[in-house]
């Protein structure tokens, strides 16, 4: 753990550093305001412990300027006896706690332990309510024997280190499916690092890896540390594997099997605490038979191998998808969507969505941007840029038959319900924790398990 010191007392500043540094805590200790705002600005800390009373910056300016680039950084105000009233007035603005002069030593570490873990549970949550994390409860929707499996094999695997490949066509929701399986992980507090081989250039991959060291190379004016290193304690996610390079396929082997990495033009050895996590819409054991990709590398990645089959082989998984999105597009574009007509129904289920999830969604959201009101109808779904040439002549003909529109509110509780169950085995029972896997409040689940009647099944 990462904290910052900030005190002007030279006596007090060298006992607090060296305090904590014997409780095992990494230790920043600067005497001033500004020293400290440039210390927060360039480094990630996990505590903040401040004296009010600074010259030029104090510490009120420093929390109040911190909050302003990091809502969840634990922040602990030292103060005197005199200065009471202002630390108060530093917790309404976003402090943890204060703690007075003259402190106790165990009074202080209690209150660090606590504001540690405080800062620890609203990463959680915030990580959890990220969009990331809403398109990856998304994405994990399914009711099709297949799909039960794969997320069978991740409450399985989740907390192992044991390398995953996932390969399935583009839109199916890969890097999803990579960030859900690093969040159940014991690694979900660290970092997830993702790095697309199909993106960077060939002559820059390695230095991304691996990092470098100063002048390893033309522009290479000061060393820099490679993503493998950057991503310790968390999880590497390579996405389109099969993009990588032979030479680097031979450098990523070694930092797979032994753990450890050598920077571009260095000699020292780095050894690296990730998980690695790979994605592909290639066929790798294709590529492995006609020499584009390492046998040995291909069978050390999957280990875990997960196929995630693409929407047209999930129909039934379809209208929880399209409830789903309509939901959040509502909420983005302040609309009030709660219905399909019939025909756009039919052209939903009917359509072959070569681009999967991330096509429907697309069309979902152009739908509920075109709307006038709460149905969604086949003019919506044609004036929001459907091809006329992708319905089939029967579905045209009958895009202004009369109908009774499909509820969308059935679907979505359905949806929820199978995502609170979801949660509640993934927790053990455990509904705090259930509700952070949902990125909801806890008064929020114990609501919708009243509501649905969950509780009498746990």
């Amino acid at each position: 753990m990462r904290l910052l010191i900030v005190e002007d007392e030279p006596e007090m500043l060298l006992f607090l550093k060296r305090f904590f540094q014997r409780k095992g805590y990494t230790v920043t200790a600067v005497a001033s305001g500004e020293e400290a705002w440039t210390a927060v600005s360039e480094t990630e800390y996990d505590l903040v412990i401040s004296d009010l009373v600074l010259e030029k910056m104090s510490g009120m300016e420093l929390l109040k300027k911190t909050r302003a680039i990091d809502k969840d950084l634990p922040f602990i105000i030292i103060t005197g006896a005199g200065t009471i009233e202002s630390a108060v007035e530093a917790i309404k603005i976003g402090a943890f706690h204060y703690v007075t002069k003259p402190f106790q030593r165990r009074e202080l570490e209690i209150t660090v332990q606590r504001a540690l873990e405080f800062g620890m549970l609203n990463r959680r949550i915030s990580k959890l309510a990220e969009k990331t994390d809403m398109e990856n409860n998304l994405f994990i929707i399914g009711k099709t024997r297949q799909m039960n499996k794969i997320v069978s094999i991740i409450e399985k695997i989740a907390d192992s280190d044991t390398p995953v490949l996932i390969q399935g066509e583009t839109g199916t929701g890969k890097t999803m499916f990579a960030r859900h399986i690093h969040a159940l992980s014991r690694r979900g507090e660290g970092p997830f690092v993702t790095i697309d081989c199909g993106a960077i250039m060939p002559g820059l991959l390695e230095s991304e890896l691996f990092g470098h060291v100063k002048g390893a190379f033309t522009g290479a004016i000061r060393a820099k540390r490679g993503l493998l290193e950057e991503a310790c304690s968390g999880t590497v996610f390579l996405d389109e594997i099969g993009e990588l390079p032979p030479p680097t396929q031979v450098k990523l082997l070694r930092a797979i099997q032994e753990k450890e990495i050598r920077p571009v033009g260095g000699n020292q050895i780095i050894h690296i605490d990730v998980r690695f996590i790979s994605a592909t819409n290639r066929d790798l054991k294709q590529e492995v038979k006609t020499g584009g990709f390492r046998e040995d590398l291909f069978y050390r990645l999957s280990l875990i191998p997960l196929y995630l089959p693409p929407l047209r082989e999930r129909r039934e998984d379809l209208l929880q998808f399209v409830a789903q999105f309509v939901r959040e597009f509502n909420q983005r574009h302040n609309k009030q969507v709660t219905q399909l007509s019939p025909a756009v129904l039919q052209t939903i289920m009917n359509l072959p969505w070569k681009g999967n999830i991330r096509e429907l969604k697309n069309v979902i959201e152009r739908a509920v941007l075109l709307s006038d009101g709460p149905v969604i109808d086949s003019e919506c779904l044609g004036a929001g840029g459907m091809d006329p040439q992708i319905l089939a002549p029967d579905i045209r003909k009958d895009c202004d038959e009369p109908g009774e529109p499909l509820l969308l509110k059935k679907t979505v509780e359905e949806a929820e319900k199978t995502a609170i169950r979801r949660a509640l085995r993934l927790a053990e029972g455990n509904r705090s924790k259930a509700a952070l896997f949902l990125g909801i409040g806890r008064r929020t689940l114990y609501d919708k398990l009243a509501h649905y009647q969950i509780e009498k099944d746990h």
